[in-house]
């Protein structure tokens, strides 16, 4: 790797002051990618702080030339099977990063003390993980204490990057499916990685999120994964998300399922509810045949959550 320190020109460069310029030479089977890492400045009194972050983990130095020996120390740390990390699983109490590498159809991630964990689904390698932490005392005891949270890797600047929403089928008897959604670097669309690829959908004011949803579900059932493309829903969406999709829809009404208020809509896909969590400042939608079917949807998937409760 290549590493050296660019100065910024933005009106940003007091709290900005440099960027790391990162060329893959030959660590990784990206040969060529150039990553450019934003390092940032923080006083305390008369002294500095230079920092950035890489994949999660953080680097701090009083002195910005000594940035560029750790990051390829760091890198070169990060880096296996010639990949640098797809994901990181944060277990925020513990001030744990674990990084999440994808090899083929499969995602895996090396757990403390050696052991590793692989699968074609990122949710079952979350919940091996999540086990085994437990297990060890990380993450404290089952259900009671920390857990996993996923974060992309930045494309550009290996930053982390919130899911935008979560594509998930949980269907009773049948393998988990769970992939988050992450904006692509260039802003110019949305991705998630599915049945053995990256798929993506170019950004159509919020359409995307259907038509994704679409894909990996076509996708899935294509691969045997999936036999009904309603079992795959959006969830979790962000508000932004939800409100530029919400333009393109037609309420229907809204009925009280369970407990929960649910808002029935039409959308150029067919027939939607959306189920608003304002504790987490989440949207999930629900997707059906028919009202009825959609009905029985959100009855199972609130009857499941209870459960887990």
């Amino acid at each position: 790797m290549n590493v050296r320190l660019e100065r910024n020109t933005d009106f940003n460069q007091e709290e900005l002051p440099y960027y790391a310029r990162v060329e893959i030479i030959a660590a990784t089977a990206d040969v060529g990618r150039v990553y450019r890492v934003p390092v940032r400045v923080r006083h305390h009194g008369l002294k500095k702080e230079f920092w950035l972050e890489l994949c999660g983990f953080r680097i701090q130095v009083p002195h910005p030339q000594q940035l560029p020996s750790l990051i390829i120390s760091l890198l070169r740390g990060l880096v296996h099977s010639r990949r640098l990390p797809t994901y990181v699983f944060i277990a925020r109490r513990a001030r744990s990063v674990f990084p999440v590498y994808t090899l083929g159809s499969e995602v895996f991630v090396a757990a403390p003390s050696g052991p590793v964990f692989r699968h074609v689904e990122l949710a079952k390698v979350r919940e091996y993980l999540t086990d085994y932490l437990h297990d060890i005392g990380i993450l404290g005891e089952k259900g009671l204490s920390d857990k996993l949270h996923v974060r992309g890797i930045g494309q550009g600047d290996l930053g982390l990057r919130r899911p935008l929403f979560y594509l998930k089928k949980r269907q009773p008897g049948q393998t988990e499916f769970w992939a988050p959604v992450f904006p692509a670097h260039n802003g110019q669309c949305i991705y998630a990685y599915a049945a053995d690829q990256r798929r993506e959908e170019p950004i159509a004011g919020g359409l995307e999120v259907e038509r994704l949803r679409d894909q990996v579900a076509l996708a899935l059932l294509n691969d045997g994964r999936l036999h009904d493309r309603f079992d795959l829903r959006a969830d979790r969406l962000l508000p932004p998300v939800w409100e530029q999709l919400a333009r393109h829809l037609d309420w229907v009404g809204q009925e009280v399922i369970a407990g929960t208020p649910i808002a029935f809509y039409r959308g150029p896909a067919g027939l939607l509810a959306m189920e608003a969590r304002p504790d987490e400042l989440r949207y999930g939608l629900f997707h059906g045949a028919d009202l009825e079917d959609i009905r029985r949807r959100v009855a199972q998937d609130l009857s499941r959550r209870q459960e887990q409760m």
